[in-house]
């Protein structure tokens, strides 16, 4: 997509755009901060010796009759102390997208985690039937730069968002301490994009420090607009 991207402040709300309005914010970390304890169990159960997981092993089951998944990249790495970074994707679906291209994008990008060993791990969580919400835990800011260049993900970017999505946010931030630790995830920008604005809107968040705290929830809403 081409167009200019705009710069929004860490309070500011933009008429005719909802995906980018911070009331999302609460739910977003709500969601992200879930598929955390996704993980965390799993990779605990692992150093109990209760599972075996070999890199890019996959998981899925089911709560509710939703589904989960969680592909575990790099199984050691991921064990480290010290602070990741992650990535968290919300979109607001289309009422009837083609969910065959959708599913195929998806195990494309999963398939080349293998070729980004930055890239630890990769979760998701269905809301509600066919809507999802995805989490990427990675070492370090380069590899979501050297991932972003793929052509798997230029492609699902390019092609397969705009006709599956009205729009879509994407979070960029951290988990201080690592994924074992007992900290939050901290979201330090967004970007978001909408696809029925006819003007390839596409903006930019980037969070101060104080919202740059451990915190989840109406909290965050608060230290952004206190």
């Amino acid at each position: 997509m081409s167009g200019s991207v705009q710069e929004l402040s860490p309070t500011e709300n933009v008429p005719d755009h909802k995906i980018a309005e911070i009331a999302h914010y609460p739910g977003d970390i709500s969601l992200l901060n879930y598929l955390l304890q996704d993980l965390r169990v799993l990779m605990r159960r692992h150093r109990k010796g209760e599972i075996e997981i070999a890199p890019h092993q996959a998981f899925a089951w089911e709560v509710h009759g939703l589904e989960r998944h969680t592909v575990l990249c790099d199984p050691t790495s991921i064990q480290q102390p010290g602070d990741v970074k992650v990535v968290g994707f919300f979109g607001d679906r289309r009422a009837d997208p083609d969910h065959g291209q959708i599913d195929a994008s998806e195990h494309d990008l999963i398939a080349e985690f293998k070729s980004y060993p930055g890239i630890l791990s990769y979760s998701s969580i269905e809301l509600v039937d066919h809507y999802w919400a995805n989490l990427v835990v990675h070492s370090a800011h380069q590899d979501r730069e050297d991932w972003r260049g793929s052509e798997v993900h230029k492609h699902a970017v390019q092609n397969v968002a705009p006709n599956a999505y009205h729009g879509v946010r994407i979070h960029n931030g951290c988990i201080p301490g690592g994924v074992l630790g007992s900290e939050t995830v901290v979201i330090e920008s967004t970007k978001y994009w909408d696809y029925d604005s006819g003007d390839d809107w596409h903006a930019i968040r980037v969070l101060d420090d104080g919202a740059k705290q451990r915190l989840t929830g109406s909290e965050l809403i608060e230290a952004i607009e206190g």
